[in-house]
């Protein structure tokens, strides 16, 4: 770990109007990198039709190929089914499965009228078997009907970034205009995965559900699960239509990925190929943490002489190996601040940037406490 040391800012400003002297001293606490030693490997060439590597904690994007054109997902769809399901049911929900749900065809847990699964069940046989029938009455028996549930995906994709998503079925099987982005996919993908049934569920490679005669032993479609021992999900697709595709997810180095491939020759081969590139190609960077004291500011005319500030958003981040010792940072932040300051105000940032000035991350600083103008000051300000 590298830190940087304290840093001090030293100003005078003369003060008119009989106004007392303020003399400045902005203290900024350090600033940790934290550097992985690992050797960059060239940037990945894959014969998918689009393709995306982003960094699942920050949503970064690190590659991508074609990541905003829409095109069909097939089953990696079954993404957005999944989470939504999960954001408004219960996972002990009691679910029927009807007819029609029942003759859905083609990738399927064999389900039949009448049957009855627990939420949880129904989402194991989505998300690890790609059943089709099982989407079909998750959207049934959340909405009342598959129509209604599907208007719910597109307002959940929407909500989780994925503003190209144009859903139609709850499955992925083939339907003219249903489409997103490799892009926007991948987005949904970082948002479901921090939801943990989730990324249990994904990352299972083996599953049972129901008992007595619904039961049903399940095994996962996903391949890269048993390739590749640092891969933990997430979810295939596959149709005429879309061609091969793969939403994948992998925790290696210290690093958290998630690559999607559309239309792909080789989904399992290509989709590793993204993930090792990532993992070996870039190292992760943190500024500060949410919440965490970053820096003291002095304050003018106010009941308290400094003011604690705090970071507001996370200020982790990645960039590529070769850039490592080369990265600088700034900080936007006056020499002072003058009373009265609210709690939860902007008071300034924090910046880094690779070496080609190119901003990385940014760390937005806010106040936090409020500090109420001193009477001393206000007798001044009256003219006194």
């Amino acid at each position: 770990m590298r830190s940087i040391n304290h840093l001090k800012i030293y100003h005078k400003r003369k003060i008119t109007n009989k106004k007392l002297a303020c003399y400045i001293t902005a203290i900024l606490l350090p600033i940790f990198f934290l550097f992985f030693s690992t050797p960059a490997f060239a940037t990945p060439e894959v014969g998918a039709k689009a393709a995306i590597l982003i960094d699942a904690q920050s949503g970064q994007v690190l590659w991508e190929k074609n990541s905003s054109a829409t095109l069909p997902p097939a089953s990696t769809g079954k993404i957005i089914t999944a989470i939504t399901a999960m954001d408004m049911g219960s996972s002990d929900m009691i679910c029927t499965i009807s007819p029609t749900a029942a003759a859905v065809g083609e990738s399927s847990i064999h389900l039949t009228p009448g049957m009855q699964y627990s939420l949880d069940d129904l989402l194991q046989g989505a998300l690890i078997r790609s059943g089709n029938d099982a989407c079909y009455a998750i959207g049934e028996n959340i909405a009342g009907s598959e129509p209604l549930f599907v208007h719910w995906l597109n307002l959940k994709a929407a909500a989780v970034g994925a503003w190209s998503a144009n859903l139609l079925n709850t499955n992925g099987l083939p339907s003219k205009g249903h489409v997103i982005s490799a892009h926007d996919l991948a987005m949904a993908a970082r948002y479901a995965m921090q939801n943990d049934r989730f990324a249990e569920i994904v990352s299972s490679r083996y599953a049972k559900i129901g008992q007595g005669s619904t039961a049903r032993s399940l095994k996962n479609t996903n391949k890269l699960l048993w390739q590749n021992e640092a891969v933990k999900g997430i979810k295939t697709g596959t149709t005429d239509d879309a061609g091969a595709c793969l939403v994948a997810y992998m925790e290696k180095n210290s690093l958290q990925l998630i690559s999607v491939v559309f239309d792909s020759p080789d989904r399992y081969g290509e989709s590793a190929k993204i993930l090792e590139y990532g993992a070996d190609s870039f190292l992760a960077g943190h500024l500060m943490s949410v919440g965490g004291t970053s820096a003291y500011i002095p304050v003018c005319g106010g009941k308290q002489k400094m003011l604690k500030l705090e970071a507001a958003n996370d200020g982790y981040f990645l960039y590529p190996a070769e850039d490592a010792g080369k990265l600088h940072f700034s900080w936007d932040l006056q020499k002072f601040v003058k009373a009265p300051i609210s709690s939860g105000e902007p008071i300034g940032k924090v910046l880094v940037y690779g070496p080609d000035n190119k901003v990385l991350n940014e760390v937005e600083l806010l106040a936090v406490e409020d500090v109420a103008k001193s009477s001393f000051w206000n007798f001044w300000d009256r003219g006194a």
